[in-house]
């Protein structure tokens, strides 16, 4: 079903490449995951183009989210849940530039679309494109971009003003639930970027991240998993849980000190 989608798309002028990406691509799926399909374009494909394609195999369709990235959410006739992601071909290839070239730091995944190009399967490749681009950054993880991710985010964590400890620790003060939420989202978001930074590994996406990290980084803060799963079962309950960011943010220091020394 999904390659009858494949084949209607490539018909499209606009797009040059399409591959299978997230849990199926690097085989992680279960039976929660859903069918993730990269669409690289070099102009956006019409909403009742794509509407046309769509109606033939799914029986529920979303145009048009914009949640994650812009994509379309579609269940298929199976009931499995699709989502087709559609990207600036030449946006996607100077977002992965800047970071892999010019060592530039994102807010989080900073490595996620360098990521997304070398695990994604690719289905189709107008002019050989993606596969160009895949062998062309297929290089050692760059030894700036390490050092960027990981000076960068803990100044956000702990260093900046105000940080992300500081943010967590008034949060939790004024019992703000919400405010806790945001703050340690924000705080995790730099947490893992470094972790994955430090193990030179590409950051995976939003998905697993501790279960990645425990299988595939030979380099954590010591009680890794300990420390999460304190945090965040005591995070709303009790304003002491500040002290566990504390803790964390004191073994990943341990861990960049003894790596990078």
């Amino acid at each position: 079903m999904v390659q009858d989608i494949f084949n209607e798309y490539a018909r499209f002028p606009q797009v040059h490449g399409m591959a299978i990406g997230g849990s199926r691509a690097v085989k992680r799926n279960d039976e929660f995951s859903d069918y993730d399909v990269y669409v690289y374009s070099t102009e956006p494909v019409p909403a009742e183009s794509r509407r046309a394609v769509l109606e033939k195999y799914c029986d529920s369709i979303t145009l048009d989210s914009h949640d994650r990235e812009h994509e379309d959410i579609c269940i298929m006739e199976d009931g499995t849940e699709l989502h087709i992601v559609y990207r600036n071909l030449h946006a996607f290839l100077s977002c992965i530039d800047r970071v892999v070239v010019h060592c530039e730091v994102l807010e989080s995944c900073t490595t996620g679309m360098w990521h997304s190009l070398l695990t994604g399967r690719i289905a189709y490749d107008k002019g050989g494109l993606l596969g160009a681009a895949k062998e062309k950054y297929q290089v050692p993880y760059p030894q700036e971009l390490k050092n960027n991710i990981i000076s960068s985010h803990m100044n956000r964590i702990k260093y900046g003003i105000p940080s992300f400890m500081v943010q967590i620790e008034r949060a939790m003060k004024r019992g703000d639930m919400v405010h806790i939420n945001q703050s340690v989202n924000r705080f995790f978001a730099s947490y893992f970027d470094i972790l994955f930074a430090l193990n030179e590994k590409l950051h995976p996406g939003e998905k697993r991240l501790m279960q990645v990290c425990m299988e595939e980084c030979g380099i954590l803060p010591a009680r890794f998993e300990l420390n999460i799963r304190l945090l965040l079962n005591s995070m709303f309950k009790d304003p002491a849980a500040a002290s566990v960011v504390e803790i964390m943010v004191s073994e990943l220091e341990k861990v960049i000190g003894e790596t990078l020394a």
